[in-house]
């Protein structure tokens, strides 16, 4: 369970990590709903809506302190996997793992992801692709789909996240807002739907997926618009 896990002696100590985390809560105002739901063992999936650069350290924060060294983050291997800053940050706080924006034959694009849910990790996916401009949640991409296929014993946990959007807006200045923000957490689905051989059943599993963050949102009473 050291696969993906960053091994920069700053995540080994632990404790930078801890203090971001605390103050995403402290700032955020963080409140969690359904953590109940999230699997305490083995491989999950967390399928969240995406508005945000702040979303993935709003799910850390919101998520135990011991589950958060076995959960990896799926991130736009474009823009955080640069060998600059912005990997390195994202590699220490949120193990992140890239995943490119655009399909080639070359490449499996979801391998790593494959490979961390075989080694048992939790993975963070944002099945939209790439953040909302305008807070509502767009079409989910098959390939949470094909990943239900491939894993039909790992539960996916639907993720509806509220109030990021207006903390880091997406054509905003990149100065986080004290904005009050909230985390639900659904109940897992399961793959039953979904088949390797079936492209078709990908699409139908995404839209499942999809469905679920809906019925959070819808369930809270809330958005995701930026101001």
């Amino acid at each position: 369970m050291s696969l993906y896990t960053s091994r920069h002696p700053i995540a080994r100590i632990g404790l930078p990590s801890r203090l971001f985390l605390a103050f995403v809560r402290f700032y955020c105002r963080l409140e969690i709903d359904g953590l109940e739901h999230v699997p305490s063992s083995g491989a999950f999936i967390l399928a969240a809506n995406h508005s945000s650069h702040a979303d993935t350290a709003v799910i850390f924060a919101a998520l135990p302190r011991a589950l958060r060294k076995r959960v990896v983050a799926a991130a736009a291997q474009d823009y955080f996997f640069d060998n600059g800053p912005r990997q390195f940050v994202s590699r220490v706080l949120f193990n992140t793992v890239p995943v490119p924006r655009k399909m080639t034959s070359a490449t499996d694009p979801l391998r790593h992801v494959v490979r961390a849910l075989r080694e048992g990790y939790g993975v963070v996916l944002y099945p939209e692709g790439t953040r909302s401009r305008t807070g509502e949640i767009g079409p989910f991409r098959s390939g949470i789909g094909r990943l239900a296929a491939e894993f039909p014993n790992v539960p996916i946990v639907p993720v509806w996240l509220e109030g990021t959007a207006r903390v880091l807006p997406k054509n905003g200045l990149p100065i986080p807002r004290p904005v009050k923000v909230k985390v639900h957490f659904g109940e897992p689905l399961k793959s039953e739907r979904a088949w390797l051989a079936d492209k078709a059943s990908w699409k139908v599993m995404s839209a499942r997926v999809r469905d679920a963050v809906m019925r959070l949102r819808s369930r809270s009473g809330g958005d995701q618009k930026p101001e």
